[in-house]
């Protein structure tokens, strides 16, 4: 409807907005008041800011900003920060310590704990080879998968370092 008022909408977009206001009571009601405040704001005087404002907004918006007071902000917010996870951590280490401790001591326990690391170590193994006979299975289906791949990974590294450039700039 906006754009309607301000000259900017096509033929075929005006014409479909007139049938939906022709159409809908409440929609040519919405339609007539923005109207009437279209023409209001356009008939209202264009009256200058008072010089000097926006320096004055300008300073208040400055006085807020003092870096010696987001110095202290974000130094009190590091402290707290590592305090916390200072606090979380030191059970944990504690208990992972015991566990070490109880683990060379122990005979059993140090055998349990490698047998466990070699089966966590096979597990990975194991899905690294479905991953490689996977990508073999594709290649053999598709022999122009490679080409797509060698084409799709400096695109996505672009649009990656594009978008945290961006992200960077806002």
């Amino acid at each position: 409807m906006q754009e309607a008022l301000d000259g900017e909408l096509e033929s075929d977009a005006l014409h479909e907005l007139y049938t939906r206001i022709d159409d809908d009571p409440q929609e040519a009601s919405d339609f007539q008041r923005l109207k009437q405040v279209d023409r209001l704001l356009r008939g209202a005087p264009m009256e200058r800011a008072p010089q000097g404002l926006a320096l004055r907004i300008m300073a208040k918006l400055a006085e807020g900003l003092q870096p010696e007071h987001l110095m202290r902000s974000s130094g009190l917010a590091l402290a707290l920060g590592l305090a916390l996870v200072t606090l979380v951590l030191t059970p944990l280490l504690a208990g992972l310590g015991w566990l070490i401790v109880n683990a060379v001591g122990n005979a059993g326990a140090l055998t349990a704990l490698i047998n466990q690391i070699a089966g966590l170590l096979s597990l990975i193994m194991n899905s690294l080879d479905a991953l490689v006979q996977g990508a073999r299975d594709v290649l053999n289906t598709y022999p122009e998968a490679p080409v797509v791949m060698v084409a799709i990974i400096p695109i996505a590294l672009f649009w990656l370092v594009r978008f945290g450039w961006r992200k960077e700039q806002e």
